[in-house]
């Protein structure tokens, strides 16, 4: 997970500096369209780790709770 969250830190630093790179527009296009899917990709992993994470630690909790009544 902090893989993903360097490599977005990363390509929001390359977008944020795309402009102003000195290539042809046609390739800043084609960048920017491949960084921005990319970004999206890696939104929805991200939102997909952080949901079962959740997961995990509420059935942790309910398990240490149901656990501790029962004592």
């Amino acid at each position: 997970m902090i893989g993903k969250l360097r490599l977005l830190f990363w390509l929001g630093i390359v977008m944020l500096f795309l402009p102003f790179l000195g290539i042809p527009n046609t390739w800043k296009m084609i960048l920017a369209m491949l960084i921005g899917i990319g970004l999206i990709a890696l939104a929805l992993s991200l939102r997909k780790q952080h949901r079962s994470l959740r997961h995990t630690i509420r059935t942790l909790e309910h398990s240490i709770t149901e656990s501790i009544h029962h004592e």
